[in-house]
């Protein structure tokens, strides 16, 4: 016997209707939902251990990076990790953060970095005094 209110199924499925197209951050927050927490709290650890002197060594702060790429299973080729060890020398110069988001995004953003993901890091990226 057939329930009331239930339409019978037809032969096709329905598809999923396409996803708008999401930013950076929001396509990192959704990769950080599937992460295992242990891993992703210990990342952060990490970060929190890091001495000065470990932020001052590029070397250091790719291999950082690198093994957080790995870690949160986001595959990232060499050309960019270099595109981001430049970004990041340029904004650390002169030994402390430059919070100007603008100038970083338009000289190494390529056109790739949406607004909201801007807006983003500017709320991260606060000059210390």
């Amino acid at each position: 016997m057939a329930r009331k209110g239930k339409k019978p199924q037809s032969g096709t499925p329905k598809q999923a209707a396409p996803k708008a197209t999401q930013s950076a951050g929001d396509q990192l927050k959704e990769k950080l939902k599937n992460v295992n927490k242990g891993s992703l709290l210990g990342m952060l650890s990490q970060v929190q251990k890091t001495t000065p002197d470990q932020w001052k060594d590029a070397d250091s702060v790719r291999d950082m990076a690198k093994k957080f790429a790995q870690t949160l299973k986001i595959p990232v080729s060499e050309e960019r990790l270099d595109a981001f060890m430049k970004a990041y020398k340029d904004a650390t110069k002169g030994g402390k953060p430059n919070a100007n988001v603008e100038d970083l995004v338009s000289k190494y953003g390529k056109g790739k970095v949406d607004d909201a993901t801007v807006k983003e890091m500017k709320k991260l990226l606060k000059p210390k005094d």
